[in-house]
């Protein structure tokens, strides 16, 4: 059974109410859909979600498909649920950090930015760790900051307010602190890289 899955068969308050509906008795596709007053064609559409989720499954009563509940599903644990391997399985993101740290940190500094788009994306989280939420920076306190980890200051600057990381106001700067609600060009790349 994937988790995925099953957590997308809970999703919905239909399908919550079809399992509540189930947890009582079974029932056939045009019983659940008078007892919800829904359209006889949603809730086969919901009984499939179900079926694949594991949480229900059919049997042929002549003309009808009558649905049952797996109740066994509905008394397992998070710990049933969850893949049991998942800690033992490096993350990508956690590999390729390791990665560029190996490769590009030298006592803490980055003498060249990375040219691939997603390992400087984790070398600007380096530098974005120096900023602090709700302080007001003038532009040579962020110079300084951004100098701690990589010289050219003015690129690095410049491509985390492209960004959305930092807002510049009136020769001021500030951390924004929700930027990834908003992801730039490097958090998209690295969004991508993730879902692979």
């Amino acid at each position: 059974m994937k988790a995925l899955q099953l957590f997308k068969g809970f999703a919905d308050e239909s399908r919550l109410q079809i399992i509540g509906l189930l947890r009582q008795k079974a029932y056939c596709v045009e019983d659940i859909a008078e007892e919800l007053k829904l359209a006889v064609s949603t809730v086969s559409a919901h009984l499939k979600k179900l079926q694949e989720a594991g949480l229900v499954y059919p049997v042929k009563v002549q003309y009808y498909n009558v649905y049952h509940l797996k109740k066994e599903v509905l008394e397992m644990t998070l710990k049933d649920i969850l893949p049991h391997d998942s800690a033992s399985k490096p993350n990508r993101i956690d590999v390729l950090r390791q990665k560029v740290m190996q490769t590009y940190f030298q006592d803490g500094r980055v003498s060249r930015l990375p040219t691939q788009n997603k390992k400087r994306w984790i070398v600007y989280l380096e530098i974005i760790k120096l900023f602090s939420a709700g302080v007001t920076y003038t532009e040579k306190e962020i110079n300084e900051l951004i100098k701690q980890i990589h010289e050219d200051y003015c690129l690095v600057r410049r491509e985390l307010v492209e960004e959305g990381v930092l807002q510049r106001e009136d020769g001021m700067y500030r951390l924004v602190e929700n930027y990834a609600e908003h992801p730039g060009f490097y958090q998209k790349i690295m969004s991508q890289f993730e879902s692979v």
